[in-house]
This record gives C-alpha cells, structure tokens and sequence, in this order.
C-alpha cells in the first residue's frame, strides 16, 4: 500500500510545479485583513537599529540555485536546481561541479530542492539530498514543459504506471577533497522541500500540499502530503514518531496541516524544529514544530486564495497550532538561519529568511526575536531587487546569501543567481 502512496506522491508533484496563479488584477490584498490570534503576530515594526553591511559577489551565473551549505573547514557548496553542486573556497576560488550524482531529472533548471550536511558531518561526511529521478531505466538530463505536458495529456492507467519523474530523497558520503559524491543511497521515496539533520541522527523533510488535487490529503494521515515526515538517517521509521503504531496513518509523519514550508532548521539552543511557510496572498508563517500537531492547511489559514476569494472561514481552531508569527500579504518565503556567530554581535540570536515576492519586495529580512515572539524586522539587500532563495552563515561569522535567477519576458527580469557574502562595514 505505501507504494502506491508514494507513487502518487510523484505524479502530484509534477502538477505541483506547473506555473501557479497570480493575484488578480483588481484584488486588493490589503482588504479584510485577518485579525491575529494574539498581539504581536503579525506586522511588526521595523527594527530601530539599522544593518551597516559590506556585500562582495563570491559567485555568479548561477541556474535556479537553491541551496548552500558551509563546511567546517569553511568551503560553501552552492546547489543548483538542475543538480549541479559548486564548490566556493576559502581563497575564493570555484571548482566542481562535483560528481558521483545519480541521474536526476529536471524541467527548466530546477529538479534538486535542497541539499544539507549531516549534523555530524565532521565525524561521517554524510550529505542528504532531495531531487526529482526519472523512471527506473530512463537516463537523467533536463526535459522541456511541453514533455511534461505530453505525459499529462496521457491517460491516467499509463501516468500512473510511467510518472514523468520520481521524488527521491538520498544520503551520500563528500569526498575528503569535495570532488564527488560516494555510497550514494536512496533512503526514502517523496518530493521532499527542505531537509535537516539533527545531531541524534534523525532526519525531517518538509511537503508542500497546495494544488487542487493535493488539498484533499493534507488533513489526512495516510500520505505525504503537506506533511513533515521524520526519519533515521538510513530511512527507517523512528519507534517514537507520533503516528507510529496506527492504522490510519503513515509512520513517518511528524506534523501535518502544512502548505509549503521552504526553510527549516533546528533550534540550537532549544533543539526545536522552526519552519517558515508559504501561504497563498497572504498567509505565510513563522512556526515551531510540535510533534503530532495540525498545523491547520487549508482548514485554518490567515491566507486567501490569489483571486482573494477565502481558503477557509477560520483563522484559528482549538486543534490546530498558530504560527508564531504571519505575514499578510505574503511575502514569499525561502530560507532560514539563526545566527549564532560574533562577527555580528548585534545580530546574534536574530533569524534569517529570504523573500521572493513581486509586490512586497525581494530582501533578506532580519528577524529580531524576544523568546518566540518577533518584536521588529529589518529588510536587507531590498536596493538589489533580487530574490533570495538561501542563506548560511560562515565559520568566520560572514553571511553567505543565495540569489535566485530570473527569465521572465513578462518583467523584462533577466538575472543570474549569485552567491553573496555579507560582512561589517566597521
């Protein structure tokens, strides 16, 4: 039976990554806007001290990048959509791309969705990676959205048996000198967004559920959808998951309600699991994650749909779990770190996330945080205009920034990706 779950994960996704509506011409997002739960949880003020920063471009010409991850020696790897991995080194020189990678499957550029260190890399050089396989026996290699399209005009008995491309979720060993990936293995069958290893050795993976044909199975338990699945580093099932040991549900599922939750990490001094999420107009959030709790999608949301017609009629439900904070209108998620370094002492204890959206702006924002409440922001970067998909902070307290590329027509937005570091002025 899981089989079949995990075959129709596949199929879902390929429908998950056409292109999404757009707000409607004439939607006011600033209309009937949702009452907060408590004070405090949305709309906080702009920070009172401002960020004075030193911004240098490491690297460029970059497709659909998505992911970077800072080695303890200081090299960053910087990911590609398409599956090609980059080495940045301390004296700044590039080398790679790195081998040794399976054959990975993607439609105009983007196919890998992250690619992390094991917690204890230092001691195993273990790397995770989720990425988009095609059939077993077909070759990887990029494929055009009209070969997409053609294999969705198939009927339903020949899509199911052949899916366009498989969502598989993979640990690997870096080589000592970062050339190529060794004792590659596929540990777990989903379409994963984000990853994180934790020093106990367990491994969460996030979901998205946002399509039509996806938001019937949020709410349930019997799939991976819109989920935050739990593992062992080898992708056995934990015996102390939530769901574990019941019939109506998929051992693996950890939390559920979720629409797209595109940055995630673990607390380091709490050793909580914090995400942020996409809404649709409206609706992104600032979550803790408790394991077994509903986080509401789409029953419960601060978000409307992009015509501005309402998802739900509840922002709130005594079952399901508030965001910490939410934004409204949306602001287009992607990203996330703490900052635990002294290069910045202002800055410690301050999350980081990237911003993607065409009508409020593409920054890196500064969350300044008292306990689990956000009391100000400040946007960084916002002069650039460019989306930030990523960011990481250096052994040496620098931050590392990941721009997205752009190619659309309709804007007259053409950009490559980048890699930029961030450093005091002072």
């Amino acid at each position: 039976m899981r089989k079949i779950l995990f075959a129709t994960t596949a199929v879902l996704y390929v429908i998950a990554i056409l292109p999404c509506s757009t707000v409607a011409q004439d939607v006011d997002p600033f209309a009937n806007m949702p009452t907060p739960a408590v004070a405090g949880q949305t709309r906080a003020p702009a920070a009172k001290t401002t960020s004075s920063i030193k911004v240098e471009t490491l690297l460029n010409k970059l497709t659909a990048p998505r992911s970077l991850a800072v080695l303890p020696d200081g090299k960053v790897l910087v990911t590609e959509g398409a599956g090609t991995i980059r080495v940045i080194h301390e004296d700044g020189t590039v080398t790679g791309p790195i081998t040794g990678l399976p054959p990975i499957r993607s439609v105009m550029g983007r196919s890998m969705n992250d690619f992390i260190l094991d917690a204890n890399f230092a001691q195993n050089r273990r790397v995770f990676f989720t990425y988009s396989a095609p059939p077993d026996g077909e070759p990887g290699g990029p494929k055009t959205p009209a070969d997409r399209e053609a294999w969705a005009a198939l009927p339903e008995a020949d899509r199911l048996a052949k899916p366009f491309q498989i969502g598989r979720v993979a640990s690997a060993r870096l080589s000592e000198d970062c050339s190529r990936l060794e004792d590659v293995k596929v540990i777990y069958s989903v379409t994963g967004r984000r990853l994180v290893s934790g020093k106990d050795g367990k491994l969460f993976i996030t979901t998205w559920g946002y399509t039509e044909q996806q938001l019937p199975l949020v709410q349930k338990l019997n799939n991976t959808i819109g989920k935050i699945l739990r593992l062992n580093a080898d992708g056995t099932v934990p015996e102390d998951n939530p769901f574990a040991g019941r019939d109506d549900a998929l051992p693996e599922v950890y939390t559920y309600g979720h629409r797209d939750p595109d940055g995630a990490m673990l607390h380091p001094q709490t050793g909580q699991l914090w995400t942020i999420e996409h809404g649709p107009m409206g609706g992104d959030e600032l979550n803790i994650i408790r394991p077994g709790n509903n986080y509401g999608w789409p029953e419960v949301t601060y978000g409307r749909n992009y015509d501005g017609t309402a998802v739900s009629e509840l922002t709130q439900r005594d079952d399901t779990t508030q965001p910490i904070y939410y934004w409204y209108p949306s602001v287009a998620l992607s990203g996330m770190l703490l900052y635990t370094v002294s290069l910045f002492p202002e800055w410690q204890g301050n999350f980081f996330v990237g911003t993607m959206s065409p009508t409020q702006g593409k920054f890196l924002a500064r969350l300044v945080l008292d306990g689990e409440k956000v009391i100000a922001i400040e946007h960084l970067l916002a002069e650039r205009d460019r989306r930030v998909r990523n960011v990481a902070q250096g052994i040496d307290g620098a931050l590392y920034v990941l721009t997205d590329s752009e190619n659309n027509d309709q804007t007259n937005r053409h950009f490559d990706g980048e890699v930029l570091r961030l450093t005091p002025t002072r």
